[in-house]
């Protein structure tokens, strides 16, 4: 679990740190100090994993495994004391301070190992943010509905999009989500009852453009209409669910190939 390589990142360093002062003032035969500064090694490889499977990179954690070989492994011309072994120490522990409140959550050992592909993981990191107040229920029933729609289920992604739709008016966090889920519920309708193509129907506005991934195409075309408006809640509800609830990222990991050729017909 992802909570127990943070703590070792501290217990490890730290831990090395102290056991360093320790022995150091033990007053028995010297020790070589190096053999305590492995915690700090040990911590920098973990914190670069740490570091590696978030969605955005820091650099200077991944980095760190390189300055802890060159200070406590490479030979060199300066001692290792327990001042250096400390002071890495305490940096590492404050780096992962930073890699949590700066760079997101890591998502890759809940997926397998497995992560999204472009252009749909740009797509995911561009709504992050309008993602960050939807309600996990909502989240969920986003999750659910590009599921059942992606394996033909029409009559039951209609059923999930009418729920969601139902409880997000209430609260309207996010209008374009709204309206995704009132489009993919329609045409799914549309589907399932195998009607044609409505000359009237829902799609989103010109002031939801910011958040989809396909320009909307011109009025007067009204087949494009209608099926770019399915793809943009599609692929808006595959979005939000990857970004607001996590426990839903394995399933949806599962769809994306469907999610990918919305993308590339």
């Amino acid at each position: 679990m992802i909570w127990l390589l943070e703590l070792a990142v501290p217990v490890f360093s730290l831990g090395g740190a102290l056991a360093a002062i320790i022995f150091s003032g033990s007053g028995g035969d010297p020790v070589d100090l190096r053999y305590f500064a492995t915690g700090c090694i040990i911590g920098s490889f973990i914190l670069a994993y740490l570091a590696w499977i978030r969605p955005h990179k820091d650099i200077v954690a991944l980095t760190t495994p390189i300055y802890s070989v060159f200070f406590f492994v490479m030979p060199s011309d300066f001692s290792v004391g327990i001042i250096l072994i400390l002071l890495y120490a305490v940096s590492l522990t404050l780096l992962l301070v930073r890699l949590k409140l700066r760079f997101g959550v890591a998502h890759t050992p809940e997926n397998g190992g497995q992560s999204l592909k472009e252009p749909l993981k740009s797509y995911c990191e561009t709504v992050r943010q309008q993602a960050a107040g939807i309600p996990l229920e909502a989240a969920h029933a986003a999750a659910v509905t590009f599921a059942r729609f992606a394996q033909g289920e029409y009559r039951e992604a209609a059923q999930a999009a009418g729920a969601a739709t139902v409880s997000l008016t209430e609260t309207n966090p996010c209008p374009p989500l709204v309206t995704a889920f009132a489009i993919v519920r329609e045409q799914a309708l549309l589907l399932d009852e195998s009607t044609d193509q409505p000359e009237q129907f829902i799609e989103f506005s010109a002031s939801d453009a910011a958040v989809l991934a396909k320009p909307l195409s011109p009025a007067d075309q009204l087949n494009d209409r209608f099926e770019v408006s399915l793809d943009n809640a599609l692929l808006l509800l595959f979005a939000t669910a990857w970004n607001a609830s996590a426990k839903d990222q394995p399933v949806l990991l599962l769809g994306q190939s469907f999610a990918l050729k919305i993308f590339n017909p």
